[in-house]
């Protein structure tokens, strides 16, 4: 055979296989969506993956292929939420020169996504029930946190060198009080509106929450500087 002969088998070998390469990824992503919404509401435990399935448009034997079982499915799910949050975290425009304004424009960030992606709460809402067992098995949910932590350092940093902050700030502290006003209200929307007679999913309130949050990020940053 000659090599214009393979040549051409190969190109032809590599077309046929581009659509099949193409509808693999499109079932994949099928799956892993739909197994974020069967997850995030029904938790690992009541999640079925009969119902994934079908919503995904594929059957049993796709989803095993892919993800091996039900374990490695939930787990592709938590790290592929993880890696969205922290790949729209490294697209923010942060200037270290100004450290404050980069630390209201993680705390805005933060308090949208979580707003604008409410299976990803649930998601995580249901492995907390579970004690975070997956996330602790998972090099990838610790792994992608690991420029988010330097981000807050040299935020520090600066704002210490500039006499902007305080002393005695904590990256790891700071960044659960910023999850935390980002997410709590959400995750207890329903019982705190009925027990303190507030709309929380009003969108003033929720304008309102975050003017707060932003405030109460600035003043803990600025206590004690010089």
């Amino acid at each position: 055979m000659t090599d214009a002969v393979l040549d051409a088998n190969k190109a032809e070998a590599d077309i046929d296989s581009a659509p099949r390469k193409r509808n693999a990824e499109r079932t994949r992503k099928a799956i892993l969506a739909a197994a974020l919404k069967e997850f995030s509401q029904a938790g690992f435990a009541g999640a079925r993956i009969e119902r994934i399935v079908k919503a995904a448009k594929c059957n049993i034997r796709m989803l095993y292929h892919y993800f091996g079982d039900k374990k490695g499915l939930y787990m592709a799910v938590l790290e592929s939420a993880y890696m969205d949050l922290r790949a729209r975290e490294a697209e923010l425009k942060i200037d270290f020169d100004q450290p404050l304004e980069g630390f209201l424009e993680l705390q805005r960030f933060t308090f949208d996504y979580f707003e604008k992606n409410p299976r990803f709460e649930g998601l995580l809402r249901n492995e907390n029930l579970q004690h975070g067992k997956f996330a602790a098995q998972s090099r990838v949910v610790t792994e992608t946190a690991f420029p988010l932590r330097r981000t807050i350092e040299k935020l520090i940093e600066s704002g210490q060198s500039k006499g902007l902050f305080g002393p005695n700030l904590d990256p790891v502290q700071i960044y659960v009080t910023i999850a935390a006003m980002s997410r709590f209200h959400l995750a207890n929307g329903y019982s705190l509106s009925a027990t303190l007679n507030t709309d929380m999913s009003a969108p003033e309130w929720r304008r309102a929450r975050l003017d707060h949050a932003l405030a109460l990020l600035e003043g803990y940053l600025t206590r004690g500087a010089r």
